[in-house]
């Protein structure tokens, strides 16, 4: 499993300095044929993995909503090559681009799709009875609402509900098909799932995990942000001055938390209480606790505080909306250039989707 998963593309447009490369290449139109139904290619792997081994309870009602589904547009093989070759000067202290971020616009004048093709696609989708409700800033997706039926005729791949691990879900019976000239063009369709990214919380038993801290309330052993401090010598940073004061840092969530929680922790712990400005990701649904992600938010909210005690910190998570996950909290993160610092402790197995 993959704890986090920044990949360098995300990386590349989440850092936020001002300075930007002065040359930008407008993309090239890609879409050489109509958009046809009567001609399709299937998106291997699309179909969820948990779907494939759990257990079919069958079709869902045609009229169910979905709300925020995604397409996500691949990038040609020239811009790929040009982004790695940024990202690697990005990286590199002896190149004039080292630390040159782009926003999340200029990205998408660079490596984003043509205006002609999004506006082609986006014909196709509201042909086939979706809602089109926006275009990322880095063109290179667009997002959309519409009904299990829409997306069973567009997809070609009907919603089914499935029963796993003694949870309902819904997701695409099969992997999803896109028409011929669009599947050269389009790498994922996401929102067709409620399964969830896991959290990576595990409390401890005292069999699994021995830290060598010892409460004197309760005989339980914990490491505390000060612990962290020692392990991984930050203290003397603490010592110059750097608590993490001036920066923004921006945790990931997909659930709704209590505040004092996070703040009886650092009181807890000797600091000043901080609370994180939380901020629900629009068009996800109504906030909503769910209890497994929840401690997860906690701990990274804790932690985040408890050793860069002086950064103001933003919590940025999904509400209720079931196909809405953590990674949709960190798009839009990225997309509204939320902070320069993002925190996500959230992952997939590598073979999914």
């Amino acid at each position: 499993m993959k704890a986090r998963r920044f990949t360098p593309a995300l990386l590349a447009l989440a850092a936020l300095s001002s300075a930007a490369l002065s040359q930008t290449l407008q993309p090239q139109a890609r879409l050489t044929a109509p958009i046809a139904n009567t001609s399709r290619a299937t998106l291997a792997g699309s179909q969820p993995p948990r779907a494939r081994i759990a257990h079919d309870l069958g079709a869902v009602d045609p009229s169910t909503p979905l709300q925020s589904m995604t397409l996500f547009f691949s990038r040609s093989a020239q811009q790929q090559s040009d982004l790695d070759a940024l990202i690697a000067a990005q990286q590199n202290p002896s190149s004039p681009q080292f630390h040159q971020w782009l926003t999340p616009a200029e990205f998408g004048a660079r490596f984003g799709v043509a205006d002609a093709d999004i506006a082609r696609t986006e014909a196709w989708l509201e042909s086939q009875g979706f809602t089109v409700q926006g275009v990322s800033p880095s063109r290179n997706s667009i997002s959309f609402s519409g009904t299990a039926s829409a997306v069973a005729s567009a997809f070609g791949a009907p919603l089914h509900r499935y029963s796993f691990n003694g949870e309902n879900h819904i997701a695409p019976s099969a992997d999803l098909s896109l028409p011929s000239a669009l599947a050269g063009i389009v790498s994922d369709v996401r929102g067709l799932s409620d399964f969830r990214p896991h959290s990576h919380f595990r409390k401890g038993d005292g069999t699994l995990f021995k830290p060598n801290f010892t409460s004197s309330q309760t005989g339980n052993h914990y490491l505390t942000p000060p612990d962290v401090a020692v392990i991984y010598d930050i203290k003397p940073s603490y010592s110059a001055g750097y608590t993490g004061t001036g920066q923004t840092i921006a945790v990931m969530g997909q659930s709704a938390i209590v505040t004092t929680d996070i703040t009886k922790f650092q009181t807890g712990i000797g600091q000043t209480a901080n609370p994180p400005n939380v901020i629900l990701v629009p068009d996800t649904g109504n906030s909503a606790t769910y209890s497994g992600d929840e401690s997860e938010s906690d701990l990274d909210l804790e932690y985040v505080t408890g050793i860069a005690p002086g950064a103001t910190i933003d919590f940025v998570y999904v509400g209720a909306n079931a196909t809405a996950s953590v990674f949709d909290s960190l798009t839009w993160a990225i997309q509204n250039r939320i902070a320069p610092i993002l925190n996500i402790s959230y992952g997939e197995c590598e073979s999914g989707p």
